[in-house]
């Protein structure tokens, strides 16, 4: 072997043990895990979409509560309140367990996305805000859903108690297993 094949091994090799894994190291510093978290990017992901999707609907519901809406829409928006108000809780005390850092506010500033808007010379979209709701409570089982196939059973283990209540939503929002929760 030549000198310079064998400088190409050993610089091979010098930067293949460079990227093993040595005895007692942290795998928190792998590329499995996000900066200084204790959960995997798809554990991060379903931290930051959920709570993000969850104040925002709890925002939305509250909003539709205090307007004229039909008695359907209002309902839905009472049933979004019930299933997030503690779950909105619940995930910042998970996500802290977990070094993952959420928006520090409980309710963001909400705004109603513009085509919900009334004024007196429309009424409030009460078929579109059940669409919405809809899409984003499929969206939201879609998160449980792969969280419950993660491999850190803390995780899978809140996720299986939780994508039952989810999927009541999705349902009473006229959403079918199986159809729009792929987002």
């Amino acid at each position: 072997m030549n000198i310079k094949n064998s400088f190409l091994v050993a610089a091979s090799l010098l930067v293949l043990g460079a990227c093993a894994r040595h005895p007692g190291e942290s795998v928190r510093r792998g590329t499995l895990y996000n900066n200084e978290t204790n959960v995997d990017s798809e554990g991060f992901t379903f931290f930051k979409r959920v709570h993000e999707k969850a104040l925002f609907e709890m925002a939305f519901a509250k909003y539709v509560q205090s307007i004229p809406a039909s008695t359907e829409a209002k309902g839905l928006a009472a049933k979004v309140t019930e299933t997030y108000e503690p779950i909105i809780a619940e995930l910042a005390g998970f996500a802290s367990e977990y070094s993952v850092v959420l928006t520090e506010r409980t309710e963001p500033d909400f705004v109603v996305p513009h085509h919900f808007e009334t004024d007196s010379l429309s009424a409030f979209d009460n078929a579109g805000y059940i669409a919405h709701v809809q899409h984003e409570q499929g969206a939201i089982l879609e998160q449980f859903e792969r969280l419950a196939r993660n491999t850190n059973k803390g995780l899978q283990e809140y996720a299986l108690e939780k994508v039952s209540t989810v999927k009541t939503v999705f349902a009473a929002a006229g959403g079918q297993e199986g159809h729009g929760t792929h987002h």
